[in-house]
């Protein structure tokens, strides 16, 4: 059962849906948009509009709320066995069958995968901290990896004894490591808010 629920999850998250969008609505390819990258963020590049981003990234969320919360809350699969269902939600959107192995970052999805295994406690966590290092760091993608890194500390905090949570977190944090690799070959620059640091200084002052 784990391993047709997996394979059945995978393929579920492998569906392009803000590819489809940008064709069905827009007639374009969003990958022809920005960074190339076939997700909620180049939807938003395309359309112009703020609802067509929401709509596209509650559509990729759901790729993990529903497989991986039905799997967890009432299927009842709580073992280990949730580990490879919930990491198959977040490969089957970075690793889209459909779109010849390639996908999106995994930020949505990721959100998505956490409501369905804790409702709005850890996505919550997340959120704040996605608000604070936005508003903190330059670059979008070391941002991603500083909230994935305090989600550890979190679960670190109030689960330390979850092993299947851990597990999922490892294998969570190494595809967004992989999926946002070209932005984190040089370090994070500081914007503002950091706590005993100083704001970035502009060439005015």
């Amino acid at each position: 059962m784990i391993a047709l629920w997996t394979v059945a999850t995978y393929l579920i998250a492998s569906v392009p849906y803000s590819v489809l969008l940008g064709k069905w609505f827009f007639g374009v390819d969003i990958r022809d948009y920005g960074d190339g990258n076939p997700g909620a963020t180049n939807v938003y590049r395309a359309s112009g509009s703020k609802l067509w981003l929401i709509v596209a990234v509650c559509l990729d969320g759901a790729k993990g709320l529903f497989p991986v919360g039905i799997a967890y809350w009432i299927v009842g699969i709580r073992d280990m066995g949730i580990v490879p269902i919930a990491l198959a939600a977040i490969a089957g959107h970075a690793f889209s069958l459909f779109l010849g192995f390639n996908g999106g970052k995994a930020v949505a999805v990721t959100f998505g995968t956490w409501i369905g295994l804790t409702i709005f406690e850890m996505p919550i966590v997340m959120g704040l901290m996605l608000v604070y290092w936005f508003r903190s760091l330059k670059e979008s993608n070391w941002v991603v990896v500083m909230v994935m890194l305090y989600a550890l500390l979190y679960l670190l905090l109030t689960r330390p004894d979850n092993l299947p949570f851990l597990a999922i977190w490892l294998g969570n944090f190494a595809i967004v490591l992989f999926r946002h690799r070209q932005g984190l070959n040089r370090l994070p620059t500081i914007k503002r808010w950091l706590p005993f640091l100083p704001k970035e200084r502009t060439a005015a002052a």
